[in-house]
């Protein structure tokens, strides 16, 4: 069971204030205090700093935040790994470009790699993804946007290329520039994916934005993204992995390809220093062997 003070502790900073938090917990506020205070005295850490009325992390207190708020997870997930054993859920992440373009072919293999284990996959953008790993809601995540080498352990395990999409019958197609495509509406991650996140490092490194062109038009879906390009509605950027159905039966073209290609890693992203270390880099070298075949 985790401590009840460190309960305590992960309300206050979702909650910001004693009053609340004594709320939240039906506690009263000097126990709440009370709480607060032990902890601190176990650890030799002050972990809050108060700022009128609202309490704020101290650097110590975040890294102890940041640490903390995976153990109800993860003591769900020992519960669940002693009561099944080997048969224990594998809860995983993937990003939209990975879940929609790779995993249809890499799913089958990894069943047939894991027979012993339920998969659970989650399919979201690159910042929730990596908020769900801190909160130990998922064991590792399957990205292609940035992590911090600093806060996360990031192992590549497969090579995509990053590229401009049209209908090879577009009005854009003869497009040989990336400010060509700027007279094109643009069609566009959610803000907080990957793929997003690097097109607009792309374009900035050109003094491009998204604003630059006709238009912008934002879907979380990827099919929705490529299906319009196809149809001639505007031009987008993605993996071509994600792509690759439309491009072979020709319905997809690459645009500008000899001003904009880039090639990006995606990666196999965990938390350091886990209890389940062993584990993951087995997952990892399956998925990365898996993924060589494809």
């Amino acid at each position: 069971m985790v401590d009840p003070k460190l309960n305590t502790f992960l309300t206050l900073v979702e909650e910001k204030t004693t009053v609340r938090c004594a709320e939240a917990l039906h506690l009263s506020q000097p126990a709440v205090t009370q709480h607060i205070r032990a902890l601190e005295a176990e650890y030799g850490v002050k972990l809050f700093a108060k700022e009128g009325r609202r309490l704020t992390l101290t650097e110590a207190g975040a890294r102890f935040y940041r640490l903390a708020r995976r153990l109800p997870a993860l003591e769900a997930q020992l519960r669940q790994a002693l009561a099944a054993g080997e048969a224990a859920p594998l809860h995983f992440g993937v990003t939209r470009s990975i879940g929609e373009g790779l995993m249809p072919r890499l799913a089958p293999a990894l069943l047939d790699a894991l027979p012993r284990r339920t998969l659970q996959m989650r399919l979201q953008n690159t910042r929730t993804l990596l908020e769900e790993l801190e909160k130990g809601e998922i064991e590792f995540a399957l990205i292609e946007g940035n992590a911090s080498h600093r806060r996360y352990c990031c192992r590549p395990f497969y090579t995509a290329r990053f590229s401009a999409l049209g209908s090879p019958a577009g009005p854009w197609a003869a497009c040989k520039t990336l400010e060509g495509l700027c007279a094109a509406p643009l069609l566009l991650r959610e803000a907080g994916s990957g793929s997003r996140e690097i097109l607009e490092s792309a374009l900035a490194a050109r003094d491009l934005s998204p604003e630059d062109f006709a238009a912008c038009h934002v879907f979380e879906s990827v099919p929705v993204l490529l299906e319009l390009a196809a149809a001639g509605r505007g031009v987008t950027f993605a993996y071509e992995v994600a792509a690759a159905p439309l491009l072979e039966s020709g319905r997809l073209a690459r645009l500008a390809q000899g001003d904009f290609s880039i090639t990006r890693p995606f990666a196999f992203v965990t938390l350091p220093d886990s209890p389940f270390e062993r584990q993951e880099q087995y997952l990892f070298e399956r998925i990365r062997d898996l993924c060589r075949g494809l």
